[in-house]
C-alpha cells in the first residue's frame, strides 16, 4: 500500500497526526466517514475500502470530485497558472460559478499553495480574501495527486452538513470528525471556512447528532479544542488528551498545545 497523504494542506488539518489517529481507531465493520473532509489526512492514512467524505465548503468538494476524476486535467490546468502577485490577484477574483469542474479544482489547489500560510478563509459573501504568500513551491507532486486520485476511487464525496452525513451512518461505522474548534481565543478562533460561520449552537447541534448516532451503534472520533466549553458541550463522551502543535499561531511559544479526543468507546 502507498503511504497515504492529501494533496492540500488545510487550517486545523490532521495530517501530522494522522497515524496516531488511525493507530487509535475502532474495530468498525462498516463505512469510514468524514463529515469535516478539509484535507481529508485521516481518510488518507486509513484507506478504507468504503467511505463518505463530505463538508460544507463547496469549492473544496469540487476540487476532491474533480482530482478523483481525472487528476491529468487538474494538473494540465495547474501548470498553465504562473506563481506571481498578478496572476493571484486575478484567480482569487474569479467567481467559481463560471469555471468548469477543472477550473474550480484547479483554483482551490492553486490558491491554497500560493495564499499566505495556506489558509482558505472567505468573508460572508463567499469571496476569498487570504493575501498572497509568494511561496516557491510545486502547486502539486505528481505521485501524490494520482495516489490520491485512487484513494478517492472508493469514496463517495459530498457537499452537505455533517447532520445529514450522521444521521445517515449506520450500525458499525466509524465516524471521524474534525470540526472548526471551539474557541480559544486569538488564532485560534477561526472558522470562516465558508460564508456561513460555524458557532457555539452549532457544537450543540454536532453534540446531540453524535449522541443520537451514539445510540445507533456508530462508532464516533471527535477532535476539539481543550476547553471548559468543550468539555461541557460534549460531556457523556471518552476524553483524552492528544498533544499538539498550532502552526498557524505566529507567535512560536504560543504553538505547543492539545487537542481533545472525544469517543464513545
Amino acid at each position: 500500500m502507498a503511504e497515504g497523504r492529501s494533496f492540500i494542506k488545510w487550517a486545523g488539518g490532521k495530517t501530522r497526526y494522522a497515524a496516531q489517529l488511525v493507530a487509535a481507531a475502532p474495530a468498525y465493520t462498516g463505512r469510514y466517514w468524514e463529515p469535516f473532509m478539509g484535507s481529508a489526512a485521516v481518510f488518507f492514512e486509513l484507506r478504507p475500502a468504503k467511505a463518505v467524505l463530505s463538508d460544507a465548503n463547496p469549492e473544496l468538494v469540487a476540487c476532491f470530485q474533480a482530482v478523483a476524476a481525472d487528476p491529468e486535467a487538474v494538473m494540465a490546468r495547474l501548470d498553465a497558472m504562473p506563481n506571481t502577485p498578478e496572476e493571484f490577484a486575478l484567480v482569487r477574483r474569479q467567481d467559481p460559478g463560471a469555471l468548469d469542474d477543472i477550473g474550480r479544482a484547479a483554483r482551490v489547489i492553486y490558491l491554497n499553495k500560493t495564499a499566505f500560510r495556506g489558509l482558505w478563509r472567505v468573508n460572508r459573501r463567499g469571496g476569498f480574501n487570504v493575501p498572497y504568500g509568494a511561496y516557491d513551491r510545486p502547486y502539486y507532486r505528481r505521485e501524490t495527486l494520482l495516489e490520491a486520485s485512487n484513494a478517492l476511487a472508493c469514496a463517495d464525496v459530498r457537499l452537505c452538513d455533517f447532520a445529514d452525513a450522521l444521521r445517515e451512518a449506520a450500525a458499525g461505522d466509524w465516524v471521524f470528525l474534525d470540526p472548526p474548534y471551539l474557541p480559544e481565543g486569538g488564532f485560534a478562533d477561526f472558522k470562516r471556512y465558508t460564508a456561513g460561520q460555524f458557532r457555539d449552537a452549532d457544537h450543540e447541534r454536532l453534540a446531540a447528532q453524535m449522541r443520537e448516532a451514539s445510540d445507533r451503534g456508530v462508532l464516533l472520533t471527535m477532535t476539539n479544542s481543550d476547553t471548559d466549553a468543550t468539555r461541557s458541550i460534549y460531556a457523556g463522551f471518552t476524553m483524552t488528551r492528544m498533544a499538539t502543535r498550532r502552526d498557524i499561531n505566529l507567535r512560536a511559544a504560543a504553538r505547543a498545545s492539545s487537542d481533545l479526543v472525544v469517543t464513545n468507546y
